[in-house]
Parts: structure tokens; sequence; C-alpha cells
């Protein structure tokens, strides 16, 4: 075989340098993506928790039951004591009482709420008992399309992040 010179044979090892430096931060980032996408699914089950699956509601005769939030119609009268989480969004009819709704929104100082203030599913009642009329179903609550939103977004994916797979490919 003839020789090579030594400048193509710099080029050859510079370039095989450089694709492997490409191959590893490639790697790199599709580790990241991945630990980011196990914390999103973990966000997802913890907002998924913070509503209850039971509801007390007001039934006909003035008793309470206890149902499937899911199984709540609009309109009807939910009964929360204090220390519990509220179970679906709804307008307040009876009580008043403080509510910690960082759960949800993020304040971190709790809101004190009286007839006619609106509660959201996955807060927190905090001093005292409060009646609230269903104004969302348990899958159109605002945790629920926050929840819908967090898994859409984390299913999309940037379109630069597209471009970049396309062209490796």
């Amino acid at each position: 075989f003839p020789a090579v010179p030594k400048p193509i044979i710099a080029a050859i090892n510079g370039a095989c340098a450089g694709l492997g430096m490409v191959m590893a931060l490639y790697a790199i980032a599709e580790l990241i993506e991945a630990k980011a996408a196990d914390r999103a699914r973990n966000a997802i089950q913890g907002l998924i928790e913070l509503a209850p699956d039971q509801s007390d509601v007001r039934q006909d005769d003035g008793s309470w039951r206890t149902v499937p939030s899911k199984e709540v119609l609009l309109g009807a009268v939910v009964r929360i004591r204090p220390g519990e989480r509220v179970p679906l969004d709804g307008v307040v009819t009876e009580g008043n009482s403080s509510v910690n709704q960082a759960p949800v929104t993020g304040e971190s100082i709790p809101v004190d709420k009286t007839t006619g203030d609106t509660v959201f599913a996955g807060t927190i009642n905090e001093t005292a008992e409060l009646q609230f009329r269903v104004t969302a179903a348990a899958s159109d609550t605002t945790l629920a399309r926050i929840i819908h939103a967090v898994e859409e977004a984390q299913q999309t994916r940037a379109p630069t992040h597209v471009n970049t797979q396309s062209s490796i490919a």
C-alpha cells in the first residue's frame, strides 16, 4: 500500500474525534431527556393524587352520602371538613374557612373562602366546614385540565429537537 500523507491521517483522526464528541453529547442529551420525562410522569402522578376519590354529597332528604367523586353531578352540594382536600371545583354555598391553594395555584398563603367564592379540586380546606355547589365534573376540574396540559406537553417535542432527530437519522 502507498504511504498516506500525515495531513490526511490527522484530518481523519480529527473527524473521528469530532464525530465521537457529537455522539457523546447526543447520548448525554438523551439521558437528560429521559430523566426529565420521568420527573414529569412523577409530577403528573402527584397531581392525580391531589383530588380525593370520594365526596360527601347532600341528598334530597338533607342527609350526607359518600360517593365516588367522578359520579357527582353538576349542581350537587358537597361538604368538606377541616383538613380535607376539595374533591371538585365549585362555589361555596355555606361556611367560612381558609383554603390552602398552594397545591394547585402555588399561592403560599391560605385564602379565606366564604359564600360565593370559588374552590378548586386538590386544594386543602383548613379551618372550618364548607359546603359548595359543584361547577365542574371530575374530568373537567381546573386540576384535571392542568394534568391534561402537562401530559400533552410531555408528548410533544420542541421543533429543534425534531429537526435534530431527522438530521441524524
